[in-house]
């Protein structure tokens, strides 16, 4: 399956936190992953328009000072904002799988940090962004499953939070100039939180984008994944023998649905 031409509007930004009962059980967590959440999210969601869905399951490696990373991030594209909406509320299928999250995912507020999603805004003000904001460079029309899919995730090194704010700009700043600088940088979507930060791009070659890791280093962030999407098919709905896929850390995956 093909995606068609999509804009960043209608591609939601998800950052999930295992839920408590996977606290202490990170191989029950994969496994819900794998077996069902994963697969399902292609076998539910296609027929009711998703057209593509970058996974990333993040490695959970001891920082100092401690940092909760998020255990699952993931771009989900639609054809709009109102698609998604009409997708995952006004159907049966959808608040199935809407509901599926709670099985996984933390949701209340606790020691966890509650998972989220967002649509990304333009970053047209250079003076000022937002913590938890995705943000895109382009706007424009682009065919992601043509295109090679990267994910970088970092933390800032020590500092308060304004310094992590003025290290912040300096990166939305490089993402910007990244790409309406470059011919094969086709798309950046980013976003910010106080401890860590979150990139992917969609480039026409299998390459990083220099610039963008240059600045990295030079703020003395940690790089914790980087990675580029493998595809995985997943077999349809009521398929007999399904075992789904096997999830483990580091994975980043574009996932599709087999016809």
């Amino acid at each position: 399956m093909q995606t068609k031409l999509l804009t960043p509007k209608g591609i939601r930004v998800w950052q999930g936190y295992r839920s408590q009962k996977y606290n202490d059980d990170t191989d029950g967590f994969l496994e819900q992953l794998g077996q069902i959440f994963i697969p399902a999210t292609v076998q539910l969601m296609m027929p009711l328009g998703l057209k593509m869905y970058y996974p990333a399951i993040v490695p959970q490696r001891v920082i100092s000072p401690p940092i909760t990373l998020p255990d699952e991030i993931a771009l989900v594209g639609y054809p709009s904002a109102k698609n998604y909406d009409e997708a995952s509320h006004h159907s049966v299928a959808g608040r199935a799988y809407s509901s599926l999250h709670e099985t996984v995912f933390n949701f209340s507020p606790s020691s966890i940090p509650t998972s989220f999603s967002s649509f990304p805004c333009a970053y047209s003000d250079h003076a000022q962004f937002a913590w938890k904001t995705p943000y895109y460079f382009s706007g424009e029309a682009i065919d992601w499953h043509a295109c090679y899919v990267g994910v970088i995730i970092w933390t800032w090194p020590e500092g308060s939070d304004s310094d992590h704010y003025a290290l912040g700009m300096m990166t939305l700043k490089t993402c910007d100039e990244s790409v309406s600088r470059s011919q094969n940088l086709f798309e950046v979507i980013t976003v910010l939180q106080k401890e860590y930060g979150i990139l992917w791009f969609a480039s026409d070659t299998l390459h990083w984008p220099d610039r963008i890791l240059h600045t990295l280093s030079d703020l003395q962030c940690s790089v914790v994944m980087k990675a580029f999407h493998d595809i995985v098919n997943i077999s349809p709905l009521f398929s007999e023998n399904d075992p789904g896929i096997d999830a483990a850390a580091g994975q980043a995956l574009d996932v599709r649905l087999s016809t």
